[in-house]
């Protein structure tokens, strides 16, 4: 990973650990390193050559965003089922509750696995990871979940740049068959006690999802290119997100946004 990532990740993951694991949040690293005016911000991005520079600051422009209130949709590169009913979700503290789940849409499935398409997996001894590809080309959506003998608190001790680095390596297509938590969010810091700022500030941040419209296939010049067709294994990789998890939108490699859902809103 470029120092751009690797600090980015870097920072999200210590912001991260100084708010702690008491419910849903979001953030942008992003906003929140753009809106540090002392020696930190200097010192991070003298470290960066100024096309990547010039990338990141440009980012907030881009996307219509800002540190104080911004909204940020991630429409999905291929749909998925709704699903109507509601499905367990343990929480942290063991509690179980229903919410609403979105799963795989199987036939598609099948024919995004033969052109070497969709969704892909990795996985070490402490995350299942999901990659999610987004209707622009260099974003992502990618779900970190525990597994089972790891809490957030404790599997956020774990991850850091080099292990996601790892991970973004070992990606691979599979036949997944997901259930996720349908979720939106939105969450306010309060980024002057946070990031230790002379003057008040706070950073609002809404982030939600959406699958594409149904003609959108029919667009997907990618879709329909005549790739070397293999034969697809159909064997399902089941990934069920029925636990708190990280999840982050990845630029490329640079992390954009990042949250966790613990089975709240917010």
């Amino acid at each position: 990973m470029d120092p751009l990532a690797v600090t980015t990740i870097t920072f999200g993951l210590k912001v991260l650990q100084e708010i702690g694991f008491f419910g849903s949040l979001v953030f942008s690293p992003v906003l929140l390193l753009l809106s540090e005016q002392n020696s930190v911000r200097s010192k991070i991005f003298n470290k960066v050559d100024l096309r990547k520079r010039s990338k990141i600051e440009g980012f907030h422009s881009e996307n219509d965003m800002n540190l104080v209130n911004s909204t940020f949709t991630a429409t999905w590169r291929y749909p998925y089922r709704n699903v109507h009913h509601h499905m367990e979700f343990k929480t942290e503290s063991g509690k179980v509750k229903h919410v609403k789940y979105v799963t795989a849409n199987k036939t598609l499935s099948d024919e995004l696995v033969a052109n070497n398409l969709g969704f892909r997996i990795a996985e070490d001894d402490v995350f299942t990871v999901l990659k999610i590809p987004l209707n622009q080309p260099a974003l992502r959506l990618v779900i970190f979940l525990p597994k089972p003998e790891y809490s957030l608190a404790k599997s956020i001790t774990k991850l850091d740049a080099t292990r996601i680095g790892n991970l973004f390596k070992e990606f691979t297509v599979y036949n997944v068959h997901f259930k996720i938590p349908c979720f939106e969010m939105s969450s306010t810091l309060d980024t002057s006690t946070l990031m230790r700022l002379k003057n008040p500030k706070f950073h609002k941040l809404r982030f939600d999802w959406r699958q594409p419209s149904e003609k959108y296939l029919e667009q997907d010049e990618d879709f329909h290119e005549p790739f070397v067709k293999r034969i697809p294994d159909r064997t399902p990789f089941h990934f069920v997100a029925n636990r708190p998890f990280f999840y982050t939108v990845f630029n490329h490699r640079l992390p954009i946004l990042i949250g966790i859902y613990t089975g709240t809103r917010s």
